[in-house]
Order: structure tokens, then sequence, then C-alpha cells
């Protein structure tokens, strides 16, 4: 990588995290990935050589370590690498209200979903025993229509039928689970809308559109309004 040539501290920062795929690498670190093939279903579209660049560049910056090797080979984040917690959090907050997706069909992934979904809920609060749910992407792509999630201690996301009895069956468009998942739908309001269908015991379909509810951090973040900043805002670093 070529460096941008100054000693200013945001330069040598934005070397580290300007590469392509850099912040979101460090997001699935963030979010509890640690094994190679966990970090890239957090970023399906990278390659593994290029995934594999970009976290040999952060162990080298001293931000990622890499312990073991083969099977046994896990990243995880340094001091400094969780010094940069807050640095991530604010992009996806910024983005959340300046940078808003609109759901174009290029941004959205049914797998990248389900597994963003998984890592955030707790699996507490749906039902005091195991819960299989069921969940059909009806306009998913090809073999990428159907996940189940194992609820129990941990929350478990299947891409094939674990062969175990389903409690719940959740039926959704990809952009309508998408908007309520980061905040810009309600899951009462799309089902009575009938673009969400449940089918299982009241008891789970009453408890499971608070249980889903919306993305911990960026779901209450509101669309920021149009605004044109004068002449007297803050003065930027360096």
């Amino acid at each position: 990588m070529n460096g941008y040539g100054q000693f200013c501290p945001v330069a040598k920062t934005a070397e580290l995290l300007c590469e392509r795929w850099a912040p979101l690498i460090l997001r699935e670190l963030m979010c509890g990935s640690s094994r190679f093939g966990e970090i890239q279903r957090g970023v399906p579209l990278i390659s593994p050589s290029l995934l594999s660049k970009r976290l040999h560049q952060l162990v080298s910056a001293g931000v990622v370590e890499h312990h073991g090797a083969g099977r046994d080979s896990t990243y995880t984040l340094t001091a400094s690498g969780w010094e940069l917690h807050p640095v991530i959090e604010a992009m996806g907050i910024w983005g959340q209200r300046w940078a808003r997706s609109r759901y174009t069909p290029d941004e959205l992934d049914p797998s990248f979903l389900m597994w963003d979904i998984r890592r955030m809920l707790r699996p507490a609060g749906l039902a005091d025993r195991r819960i299989v749910i069921e969940l059909w992407i009806r306009d998913g792509p090809p073999r990428r229509t159907t996940y189940w999630m194992v609820v129990d201690d941990a929350i478990d996301l299947c891409l094939v039928d674990p062969g175990l009895d389903v409690d719940l069956r959740v039926n959704s468009d990809l952009r309508t689970l998408t908007r309520i998942w980061m905040g810009d739908a309600v899951m009462r309001d799309e089902i009575g809308d009938g673009r969400v269908e449940l089918w299982g015991p009241p008891e789970l379909t009453e408890r499971f559109p608070a249980w889903l509810g919306c993305h911990p951090i960026l779901g209450g973040v509101r669309e920021a309004e149009t605004s044109v900043r004068g002449d007297d805002g803050p003065r930027g670093p360096g």
C-alpha cells in the first residue's frame, strides 16, 4: 500500500482503515468472529486471497493477533485493535444517519442478513426451551431462501435443514426483513400488512416480533434531515 507521505495522525490511520475491506474485517472481529470462515461469512464478496492479505496487513499493523495454524487458526483483536471499536461503531452510526441504504437489490444479501441477526440476537426471551425457527425468504436467490435458527443457550444458524422439529415458521421478502432489522419498519406493522407471516403456537408468534426487534446499535438511529453546515463549524483535526 502506498502511504500518504504525511505525519498527520489522520493520514496514518487512513493508511490502515481506508484499505478496501479493512473496516468490515475489523467489524467482524469486533462482533465475535475469530476464524477465517466466520470472517468471510460476514464479508462474503471478498476473495479468500484478499481476505488473507488484509488479515496479514492488520496483524503486521499490530491491531490483530494470529493464533495457531491450519484448522486451529484464529484471529483476535489486540488492545490497539479494540481501541478502534468506537471508530468502527461511529462509522456505522454516521452511515445510518447520513448514508442510509435504500435497500437496492445489489445491497441485499439474505445470508449476510441472517448472519448479522444471529450474532446480534440474545437467546433469552423467546421461550424457556429449545426453539427451532425456519425463516423463508420468498424472493431469495436459489439455494438461499431458507434458513434455520436453533435457539437454546446460544443461537445456531443453519444453512441446511438440521433435521429438528420446527416450532416457528417466518415468511417474508428480503427487503422487508432487512428494513425491519435496520429499524426502518416495525415487524408488527409488516405482519398486519401481510408482508411478514408467522406460523406457530400463539406464545411464540406473540413474542417473536419483540424478540427479534431490530439491530441493537443501528436500529434506533434515525436518518438525518439534510442540512448545510455554515462556516462556523468546528475545526478539523490535524
